[in-house]
């Protein structure tokens, strides 16, 4: 069901928002101020972002008196260090800027995999993929692998004696 903003076109005031109209939808409504507009309410697409770097905000909504509409938008606005920071969960930096996650369960799956890997029997050359503490997949071989893995392991052993 369309809902409406109802607008003074005289001095701009909003009269209500979200209704339904009034009558049949488009049909005269009958003693109805001449300066009152009926506006349809239309909600744009949100546009695509990195909640990583980037957080939504709801736009003003533009009240399009020629087209009968009131549309609400957002955008896409950069966050601050700070944000971001409180976003990244903790972690641990490789020397080639992979954040590694060091919670517990992390930890766990590392190991599972350096166990796998060494019970594999795969060559330094082979390739291999980790994910970062955000979700995202980087490859690299076995041998940066084996390099990358003893610097976070020492790294989550200070931190479990700390």
């Amino acid at each position: 069901m369309k809902r409406y903003t109802i607008i003074n076109t005289t001095n701009n005031q909003i009269i209500a928002e979200n209704r339904p109209y009034p009558t049949d939808e488009g049909a005269e409504i009958v003693g109805l101020d001449p300066e009152w507009k009926f506006l349809e309410q239309i909600k744009a697409d949100r546009p695509a972002y990195d909640s990583m770097t980037h957080k939504l905000v709801e736009d003003a909504v533009t009240y399009d008196i020629p087209n009968a509409q009131a549309i609400r938008s957002w955008s896409a606005v950069a966050l601050t260090q700070a944000e971001i920071d409180e976003r990244t969960p903790a972690h641990y930096e490789t020397s080639t800027g992979i954040k590694m996650a060091t919670d517990l369960q992390s930890q766990a799956a590392f190991s599972n995999m350096m166990t796998l890997l060494n019970e594999a029997g795969m060559a330094d050359s082979e390739m291999v993929m980790i994910k970062d503490c955000f979700g995202a997949s980087h490859a690299m071989t076995l041998a940066d692998f084996r390099t990358q893995a003893v610097a976070y392991g020492l790294h989550c052993y200070t931190i479990f004696h700390s």
